[in-house]
């Protein structure tokens, strides 16, 4: 069983990671700490914009911030990363929980229209 307020901090960390960019990020920290610029420029948005997913999954307890400079460096937490081996890029834990960064990409599974309900003939 897990606690309510450890479910919410399970939920806050997965819903850092959890949006498309956010997603990107992980993958090219995964070959080590990189500047906010460069990050922008890998994922093609604007730095304003990098900053402010940086700061959601930094707030989150994901990644780690160093100043060097007027740099700021991102890294994932060590504490949450562990490199991989041929298979995976690494994984990141948190709790109970691990999210499996593969090198490969597998099928991600979509969803049918109907929820995975059948449907009546004639029904939309």
């Amino acid at each position: 069983m897990i606690e309510p307020t450890d479910a919410k901090k399970m939920a806050a960390l997965f819903a850092a990671v959890a949006e498309p960019t956010r997603v990107q990020v992980i993958h090219h920290l995964t070959n080590g700490p990189m500047h906010v610029g460069r990050l922008a420029e890998l994922v093609g948005i604007p730095i304003v914009n990098m900053s402010h997913h940086l700061g959601v999954m930094r707030q989150a307890g994901v990644l780690d911030d160093n100043k060097h400079g007027r740099r700021v460096v991102y890294s994932i937490r060590k504490d949450i990363y562990s490199p991989g081996d041929d298979e995976h890029v690494g994984v990141l834990t948190f709790g109970r929980y691990r999210i499996s960064l593969r090198r490969h990409p597998t099928a991600i599974p979509v969803p049918s229209p109907s929820g995975g309900k059948k449907m009546k003939k004639g029904q939309t």
